[in-house]
């Protein structure tokens, strides 16, 4: 789980470093975070998800999992799960300035809480950084 943890966080900071250049970039590493620490989420409740929708599955099983409080986080997690299938498999869409940067700070406050999360779970969890929002 420490592996993808560390890739989750060198997503987040590809993420942001690649903001103001190359917004597409930017999107697609910072969803790449958050789907990290979901599946991070996931397993450490003892959980693989086998499907064949494994980054939907992956979203919903770890807001079930993280508890009503992740409601609200985990439907914009969604959403962007969505407008991230439309870039990849449909890459005639356009990811905006503003949804990069949107997705960004969604993913630093998943990172965030899930982050209090595990660290209430489990005390022996070396746990990941807490991370900044991207400027305003």
């Amino acid at each position: 789980m420490h592996a993808l943890l560390s890739a989750s966080q060198r997503n987040l900071e590809a993420a942001k470093a690649n903001l103001d250049s190359f917004e597409e970039t930017a999107f697609k590493a910072a969803y790449d975070a958050m789907l990290q620490v979901a599946r991070v989420v996931v397993l450490s409740a003892g959980y693989r998800p086998i499907d064949g929708e494994q980054h939907k599955t992956t979203f919903a099983a770890a807001g079930v999992i993280l508890g009503k409080d992740f409601e609200g986080l985990i439907r914009k997690i969604q959403s962007f799960r969505i407008k991230r299938n439309n870039c990849v498999y449909d890459p005639l869409g356009f990811v905006s300035y503003a949804e990069a940067k949107a997705i960004i700070n969604v993913c630093v406050q998943f990172w965030n809480l899930t982050r209090e999360y595990l660290q209430k779970q489990s005390s022996q969890l070396e746990l990941f950084p807490r991370q900044e929002m991207v400027g305003e």
